[in-house]
């Protein structure tokens, strides 16, 4: 979520708009905005602290909520209001099922950010974060990318491993 309060400042213009996603004012969090696009005939919605993947009428999302530090299953027919609502508790298979599309849509969205802002501005946003005092920068961008992509096809590596290739 850091790196894209970094992509909405980048100097040719807000990166998540420029991906597609429609911002407006955020609905439960002052002073924030939220950033919408239709995703896998569902709605992803990211706001500061709270992004989901809301499904078509009777599916199952998700919703990962920053300060709880998990993701969980969403089945509203609209997106969560961050602040107001959140999700349910579910089993691993069932949130990690659930979950598959978001993960699908940060890996489109990744992989355009490398390929449309170059490699060096995600290693500089990573790079920025690391220094920060509370900062707890995950795996390097490219390592990252590299891992939901093999999460997304069902070989989710532990970070570790990566780390060493």
């Amino acid at each position: 979520m850091v790196f894209w309060g970094h992509d909405v400042r980048h100097p040719y213009g807000n990166a998540l708009v420029r991906f597609g996603l429609n911002r407006s004012p955020s609905s439960g969090l002052t002073g924030t905005s939220c950033y919408q696009m239709p995703w896998e005939n569902g709605i992803i919605e990211l706001h500061g602290a709270v992004a989901s993947w809301t499904p078509p009428y009777g599916g199952m999302g998700s919703v990962f909520c920053r300060d709880l530090a998990r993701v969980d299953l969403w089945n509203g027919i609209h997106p969560p209001v961050p602040g107001r609502q959140c999700g349910e508790t579910g089993s691993i298979e069932e949130r990690w099922q659930a979950l598959q599309p978001f993960l699908r849509w940060l890996i489109s969205y990744e992989t355009w950010v490398s390929q449309t802002l170059g490699g060096s501005w995600r290693t500089n946003c990573w790079r920025a974060i690391k220094k920060l005092p509370k900062g707890k920068p995950w795996l390097p961008p490219h390592l990252a990318l590299k891992w939901w992509e093999l999460a997304a096809a069902g070989n989710p590596p532990r970070p570790k491993t990566l780390l060493n290739h």
